[in-house]
C-alpha cells in the first residue's frame, strides 16, 4: 500500500510540476531584455550564448626559460617547459599559481619544477626563471601553417609580459 500512494504523489507532483517549468520558461525569456544588463546570462531562462561567445584574443601562459648551465648562458631563448608534455604544463601552473599568491613560492619551484629539470638537463647546476607570456590568438591563427610544418615553435609567439622570479637548481 505504501507504494501506490508514493507513486500517485509522484504522478501528481510530475503533472503539476512539468507544467509548471514550461510556462515558468515560457514566462520568463521575454524578461530577458528587462533583466539582462552586461550580457549575463542566467541559465536555462535566457538567451542560450553558452557557446556563442567568441574567445579573448588575448591570452597568457606560463613558460620556463632556461638561462645558463652550469654557469654557461645558453644561446637565445630556451624553453623547458612548454614542451609535449601534458604534467609538466600542469606543474609549471601549479607552480606560477604559488608564486602569483606569494605562498611557498621558492618551496613550491624546489618540489616541483627542480625535479622537472633534473630529468631533462640531469644534475647540473641550471639557473632559470618563470614567466607570464602573452599569446595574440591571430597570430597563431596567422601562422597555423609554420606551426604544423615545424617552421616556427609556438613559443616564436610568445611575448613575455612578467617575470614570477629566478631560481637555481643548487638552491641559491
Amino acid at each position: 500500500m505504501g507504494g501506490t500512494g508514493s507513486s500517485r504523489r509522484r504522478r501528481r507532483l510530475v503533472r503539476l510540476l512539468a507544467p509548471a517549468v514550461v510556462v515558468l520558461y515560457v514566462i520568463m525569456i521575454p524578461l530577458n531584455s528587462v533583466v539582462e544588463t552586461d550580457h549575463v546570462e542566467i541559465f536555462p531562462f535566457f538567451k542560450w550564448r553558452l557557446f556563442a561567445y567568441v574567445p579573448d584574443w588575448q591570452t597568457h601562459e606560463y613558460a620556463l626559460i632556461v638561462e645558463a648551465i652550469d654557469g654557461q648562458a645558453v644561446d637565445g631563448t630556451y624553453y623547458l617547459i612548454p614542451n609535449d608534455s601534458v604534467r609538466d604544463w600542469k606543474a609549471l601552473r601549479v607552480a606560477a599559481a604559488a608564486c602569483n599568491t606569494g605562498v611557498d613560492c621558492d618551496d613550491t619551484v624546489a618540489e616541483v619544477i627542480h625535479p622537472l629539470i633534473r630529468r631533462d638537463l640531469g644534475d647540473s647546476s641550471v639557473d632559470f626563471r618563470i614567466v607570464r607570456a602573452r599569446i595574440d590568438l591571430r597570430d597563431v591563427q596567422d601562422h597555423v601553417n609554420e606551426l604544423n610544418e615545424g617552421e616556427i615553435a609556438a613559443t616564436d609567439l610568445f611575448r613575455p609580459i612578467e617575470e614570477l622570479g629566478r631560481w637555481n637548481t643548487s638552491g641559491s
